[in-house]
């Protein structure tokens, strides 16, 4: 017997067969897996956008960057806080915070304060208003006081913005 000759005798299905056939072979999919509640899901996401953004900051992303903010604070104000400012400097550059860059300010080298000033008169449209007036206030005293004339004629500019 020959292929084509098995294939007449064979009976084919009708199209109602095949439709059923179908539809047995879709009732033994596997079961779905139990979805968790939507709180610990939620808490998931969260902590899943949290490593990503702490990803794509790099170093200012890790808690060793935030120890080492908190070091920048308890030295302000002591024989330490040159050190930590230069140690902070170089393993990280200029923080972006407000508040750590308000410290920089009082950082005796003049290219630091002036980098520094440059930093928070770009940052000032989005700050407080009592924000504002602290960094004029201290903008008005380094103009006055500054030993350097680089650091006097950088607030001067910024005072002359606003």
């Amino acid at each position: 017997m020959s292929a084509d000759e098995d294939q007449e005798d064979r009976e084919r299905p009708s199209w109602r067969e095949i439709d059923q056939r179908r539809d047995r072979q879709g009732q033994q999919r596997a079961p779905a897996k139990p979805r968790m509640p939507k709180k610990q899901a939620e808490l998931e996401r969260q902590l899943a956008l949290r490593q990503a953004e702490a990803l794509f900051r790099g170093k200012r992303g890790r808690p060793e960057y935030q120890k080492a903010l908190k070091e920048l604070e308890a030295a302000h104000g002591t024989k330490k806080f040159s050190a930590a400012v230069k140690k902070f400097l170089e393993e990280y550059g200029l923080p972006e915070e407000w508040g750590a860059l308000n410290l920089l300010l009082d950082f005796p080298q003049p290219e630091v304060v002036g980098e520094v000033l440059a930093a928070m008169a770009a940052q000032m449209g989005s700050r407080s208003r009592v924000e504002q007036q602290g960094f004029k206030g201290r903008v008005r005293i380094l103009a006055l006081t500054s030993k350097d004339g680089e650091v006097r004629r950088a607030a001067e500019e910024i005072l002359a913005a606003f």
